[in-house]
Formats: structure tokens, C-alpha cells, sequence
């Protein structure tokens, strides 16, 4: 099965782009990183970042180079901030949601605590599809290496999922 997969991700601290370039790595996907040319540094970039997301705001995105529709399967990659989808991410999903029509979806994040089942909910409502699968990799995983462990178990687990819709089309 040779699948075409992109790996999309934001990351503010690095924390989200070291979990996606590995998701890619062990999938040998593309991989795009969502550029948000805003400063988002220091305690005033955090406050702003939090604001925003807790508010469902947008941000103002680069034009992504990739286009989601020519893959088999999307794999998008967010932080959480305040419980929150991350601005970034949430324009990508909205302006991308048309392009992603026909493909399958799935979701990342990375967190120092809490919010996961509300940003999961969102990203879904986004993008209008049941992810295939979804993954948590909290900050206590990044400090252990146990994130290694669950990148390949998200990934086999999307593998046999896309397997699956394949055999059935």
C-alpha cells in the first residue's frame, strides 16, 4: 500500500513540530508547518495565543504550499492553548475544510495539561469528519521519550484504518 499522507502541524514552542516531523518520519509523509507570522514569544505572546483560542479567533496564516486534496490521508497537529484549538490551526482547518472534503482526516496535540477533548471536538467540527484516529502526547511525554511508543502506535493504527477504507472501496 503506498499511501499519500501530509503531516500539517503549528508549534509555537517546538513541542508540536517534534511530534510531527517523527508522525512523518515513521509514515515517510509530507510534512508542512502552518506559518503564523505574528509573534507569539514571551508572556504577551502567550496571553495573546490564549486569548485567541479561547475566543475561537483565527489567525492570520501564511497561504499553506500543499494542497490536502491530494492525499489519501491528513494528519493535523495542534498545541493546546486554554483548553483551545490553537488560532493557527483553527484557520487552517477553515479555509482548508473544502479541500479536505474527499480525505481522510486525523488529529495530534500536544499539551502541558488539560483540554484535549474539547480541542478534539473542535478540530472535528472543522473539519466536518470523524477523525480516524486521534493522539495525545502531553509535555510529561516529551520529557520521558514515551511519545516514541505512541507516534508508532497512532501511526500503525491510521495505517490499518486507511487499509481498511481501501479494502472496502
Amino acid at each position: 500500500m503506498n499511501e499519500k499522507i501530509l503531516v500539517v502541524h503549528y508549534s509555537r514552542t517546538g513541542h508540536t513540530r517534534r511530534v510531527a516531523q517523527e508522525i512523518a518520519a515513521t509514515l515517510r509523509a509530507n510534512i508542512e508547518e502552518i506559518v503564523d507570522p505574528e509573534n507569539r514569544l514571551g508572556l504577551l505572546g502567550y496571553l495573546r495565543s490564549g486569548r485567541q483560542a479561547f475566543f475561537g479567533q483565527e489567525a492570520d496564516i501564511r497561504e499553506p504550499l500543499k494542497d490536502p486534496a491530494g492525499y489519501d490521508l491528513v494528519i493535523v497537529g495542534t498545541p493546546v492553548w486554554n483548553w483551545s484549538l490553537s488560532a493557527p490551526v483553527r484557520a487552517y482547518l477553515a479555509r482548508r475544510q473544502q479541500r479536505c472534503a474527499r480525505t481522510a482526516v486525523a488529529s495530534f496535540l500536544t499539551e502541558g495539561g488539560s483540554g484535549e477533548q474539547r480541542v478534539f471536538r473542535q478540530m472535528e467540527e472543522l473539519t466536518g469528519k470523524a477523525p480516524l484516529d486521534v493522539m495525545t502526547v502531553r509535555e510529561a511525554d516529551l520529557e520521558s521519550g514515551r511519545y516514541h511508543d505512541k507516534i508508532r502506535d497512532f501511526a500503525q493504527s491510521l495505517m490499518d484504518r486507511l487499509g481498511k477504507i481501501h479494502a472496502a472501496a
